[in-house]
């Protein structure tokens, strides 16, 4: 986890860098804690019921026009995937992590506060940490798997000092929920992550 974070963290700074140099005021990085809310989905006999977490969620913006940008996000979060079937209880921890990017508007901008909408796309990995069926505590073994998800949002960036800004923002990713290639875990429904969260924004 730290070396990846280590590497998109190079990776947003060389980002920076370069539109400082190129498009100075056209750059903007933001740091944020999120809340991973999501929805629980049925089919095939089996329900599935993620737990609810906080994680953690990287961006790095481009503004290309006056009301027109382009993101790319980075996020992290720990939670749990339980699968109820008619024999059995599963719970299994993972590592969820999302590679994301979207195109952003601005409709309006004021002194003080920059609202936006954004729409976009990208992928969830999630990585089982540790496995095992309730009651009988016996060990099962699943494996890391990615769903391309829809990404959709809007929030608002409020001025502060200098070159920061906060921001309040609620995402919400569609995806199809993980079975880990565990036979009966598959549902076949509609998953959705709702992801309210705050962070600071940095300006170039």
């Amino acid at each position: 986890m730290i070396k990846q974070a280590g590497i998109v963290i190079a990776a947003v700074l060389s980002f920076t860098s370069f539109g400082w140099a190129q498009n100075e005021g056209r750059w903007d990085v933001s740091l944020n804690a999120a809340a991973l809310i999501a929805k629980q989905t049925s089919g095939n006999g089996t329900v599935q019921i993620p737990t609810t977490n906080v994680g953690f969620l990287g961006t790095a913006r481009f503004r290309f026009q006056k009301k027109s940008a382009l993101e790319v996000n980075w996020g992290h979060g720990d939670d749990s995937q339980k699968y109820v079937t008619s024999a059995l209880l599963y719970r299994i921890p993972t590592i969820v992590s999302e590679f994301s990017g979207a195109f952003v508007v601005t409709p309006m901008e004021t002194k003080r506060f920059k609202p936006f909408l954004l729409i976009g796309g990208g992928a969830l990995v999630f990585n089982p940490n540790n496995t095992f069926i309730g009651g009988n505590a016996q060990a099962v073994q699943g494996v890391r798997q990615t769903r391309p998800a829809v990404l959709y949002g809007g929030g608002v960036d409020y001025r502060l000092k200098s070159i920061f800004a906060l921001r309040l923002q609620y995402r919400g990713l569609f995806y199809s929920p993980p079975d880990f290639q565990l036979q009966g875990l598959f549902t076949g429904g509609r998953g959705h992550m709702a992801e309210p969260a705050v962070g600071i924004v940095a300006r170039f």
